[in-house]
């Protein structure tokens, strides 16, 4: 091997590494609100992938009514999730959740999959809404930053967008994670995780605990739903693919580990882009999937800690 060539392997390889590491905040965004409520809940949402392009959608809505700097968006979407989430949850799932308790006669996998079906329908009702809505015509966020770019030397670039989703990853799940550790509805979040049971009988509004969890998981979707629309475009039928994705991330991190999310979301990210850079783009997927079943044969809880 030369010179040149050791040169521009190493080139190949730093892109890579920084390409799947930006590729990983990306993901880590669009999987923290799953990793939260399983945590919490030891709810499977099967809706969650919808839930980020109704949060796409939104923003292009908000953006199409107040023709302002992209990120303006952000100021009322957020709030906005986070209510439809909390509502979503005090209205419907724990109700589905107490009638689950309630009816002694249904049996434990009865009982564990009247979430998953009610979420399922969920996710069937807004992708065909959204298609009612806004037809299957693809949309996206227009901005000036998709195609921008830092060069770190004549030869190495990366992505200012991916850039800033990566810290803004990095952000907003070490500001969850504070908040859990730290306010008194975070402890009573991780007690409710603990053993709802216990919680209830110390006191604890589960149902509200629930709520909000909820409603915190679905605003983490709206930033994700917003990098979306920011990065690529969506249709009403993408959601599926970022439900698969999630799965993935939070089966690498470990089920109900944020900091895991984050570092799952990474380690996903550089696997593919390493994967795709030396056995072509086909390979991209495949390498994603083989992550997974590998960490789930060796390490079923996944990598990192709860």
């Amino acid at each position: 091997m030369t010179t040149e060539d050791f040169y521009w392997a190493l080139i190949d390889l730093a892109n890579g590494l920084m390409t799947g590491a930006t590729l990983g905040g990306y993901y880590a965004l669009i999987s923290v609100g799953l990793a939260l409520t399983f945590g919490v809940m030891k709810l499977v949402n099967l809706s969650h992938g919808d839930w980020l392009i109704v949060a796409a959608y939104l923003a292009v809505v908000i953006l199409g009514l107040y023709p302002v700097s992209p990120f303006w968006v952000l100021l009322p979407l957020v709030p906005m999730m986070f209510v439809i989430g909390y509502v979503l949850q005090r209205g419907l799932l724990n109700r589905v959740s107490t009638f689950a308790v309630e009816r002694r006669g249904l049996s434990p996998i009865m009982a564990m999959m009247l979430p998953l079906l009610i979420t399922f329908g969920i996710s069937t009702v807004l992708s065909q809404a959204l298609q009612l809505v806004f037809s299957t015509n693809a949309q996206t966020i227009r901005n000036d930053y998709s195609f921008s770019a830092i060069a770190l030397s004549q030869d190495l670039s990366i992505s200012t967008l991916r850039l800033g989703f990566l810290v803004l990853a990095a952000v907003l799940i070490g500001a969850l994670a504070l908040f859990i550790q730290r306010t008194h509805i975070g402890r009573a979040i991780r007690a409710t995780s603990d053993d709802a049971e216990i919680a209830a009988l110390m006191g604890m509004r589960t149902a509200h605990v629930y709520g909000v969890a909820s409603g915190l998981s679905l605003m983490f979707a709206a930033f994700a739903g917003f990098m979306i629309g920011m990065s690529r475009s969506f249709q009403p039928f993408d959601g599926p693919p970022y439900l698969l994705t999630a799965f993935g991330v939070v089966v690498i991190g470990g089920l109900g580990s944020l900091g895991g999310c984050f570092l799952g979301g990474i380690v996903l990210g550089i696997t593919q882009v390493l994967a795709g850079t030396y056995f072509g783009p086909a390979a991209q997927q495949l390498a994603g999937y083989l992550l997974i079943l590998l960490v789930l044969a060796a390490r079923p809880q996944g990598l990192f800690k709860r």
